[in-house]
């Protein structure tokens, strides 16, 4: 086990454990109020209809890979599955990279449905495509190791990993620090989906979204499964997305629907 808490940059070990410790007890706090209100609500029947959704999938799938995961860094490393310290490639990154390829079938599917009714306008959907082009082109190094292509030399002897791109100028620690606030907005955010988006009557798409985000935010908080994160945010993100595009959840506030509708 002793590599489960293994330092990454100048984070020790101690706070990294310490850390996850706490994200796990305020992820089965919140996920556990989920469970006594919906219960509450719905029944213990109505509860087991929550999970009778393709979306549910989705968790089984990661709650494996995150065992994967531990396995590859305590036990045996898994080749081809997780990608290497330096460098691109390994099935999840492979996912991930896909996954961030969405914004083309979105520009396609607008172009041919200009009239289709959609809680996203143009400008949203413009910003979603930049912000999802440029996390693309960060996570292959706009294209370095792919191409094969040598850096500058300012890049090369400046950045933490000699690749061509901006996260890496950020210290590791301050990376690390990063990553567990957005982890633990994320779990908060689980809890608070239902005051933010509403389900349409009968659809059971919510509980398996607040699950995910909870997941989400959980694999963030300790530095080997930060690439398996990355894979549930970017699934997570984008099936809230296209339940939205679907109108089988809509923005509770105004101001959201307002907002999306740019």
């Amino acid at each position: 086990m002793p590599a489960l808490f293994s330092p990454d940059g100048s984070i020790d070990a101690p706070l990294q454990a310490l850390g996850l410790l706490l994200a796990g007890l305020l992820s089965l706090a919140v996920a556990g109020k989920i469970m006594i209100r919906g219960t509450h609500r719905l029944g213990v029947a109505g509860m087991a209809r929550q999970f009778a959704s393709l979306d549910i999938l989705a968790l089984v799938a990661l709650v494996q890979l995150a065992a994967l995961n531990l396995f590859d860094h305590t036990m045996r490393p898994l080749a081809g599955v997780f990608r290497p310290d330096v460098g691109d490639g390994g099935l999840i990154e492979n996912l991930t990279i896909l996954l961030m390829l969405f914004p083309v079938a979105l520009v396609i599917d607008r172009a041919r449905q200009r009239n289709r009714d959609t809680a996203f306008g143009p400008v949203s959907l413009a910003v979603t495509i930049l912000v999802l082009v440029f996390a693309f082109g960060e996570e292959i190094s706009w294209g370095q190791h792919w191409l094969g292509f040598t850096p500058p030399d300012a890049i090369a002897q400046s950045n933490l990993q000699e690749e061509f791109n901006l996260h890496n100028y950020i210290t590791p620690s301050t990376m690390e620090a990063v990553y567990y606030a957005l982890g633990i907005t994320l779990i908060v955010l689980g809890a608070r989906l239902g005051s933010l988006v509403s389900a349409r009557h009968g659809d059971n798409v919510l509980l398996p979204l607040r699950a995910l985000l909870i997941l989400s935010g959980v694999l963030m908080c300790h530095h080997i499964f930060q690439e398996l994160a990355e894979l549930a945010v970017v699934t997570t993100g984008f099936l809230i997305w296209n339940r939205l595009d679907q109108g089988r959840l809509t923005f509770t506030p105004s101001a959201l629907r307002t907002l999306a509708a740019i």
